[in-house]
């Protein structure tokens, strides 16, 4: 899965009417078909931006540990799911909270 809204050269959480013109603007119509079929109905697009969130967060936690240069970590930037330039609105932190470490994160702890 791509990260639709950048392929529209939107933001991630862009609203309905942004995606509609995007969509409609865009020069490719089988990115427009897939915008329209997964952006503009609400339950595809609940779980493309969870898809979203969760590949962000393998991609931060994959820099965090510093497994860039890793075979599978390249692997897993060229993939369709992480982007190198996401945006950071997606896991930003509540003011005044210190990051949990890594391993807690991924524990669920």
């Amino acid at each position: 899965m791509r990260d639709l809204y950048a392929r529209l050269g939107l933001g991630f959480g862009a609203d309905e009417a942004a995606l509609r013109k995007a969509a409609r603007d865009a020069r490719d119509r089988e990115l427009a078909r897939r915008a329209e079929g997964v952006l503009l109905q609400p339950a595809r697009r609940a779980g493309h931006d969870a898809v979203y969130v969760v590949a962000r967060q393998l991609r931060d936690w994959r820099i965090e540990l510093h497994l860039e240069d890793g075979e599978w970590a390249r692997a897993l930037a060229d993939s369709d799911l992480v982007r190198p330039d996401l945006p950071p609105e997606p896991l930003a932190r509540p003011a005044g909270r210190a990051p949990r470490p890594w391993w807690k994160r991924l524990l669920g702890r």
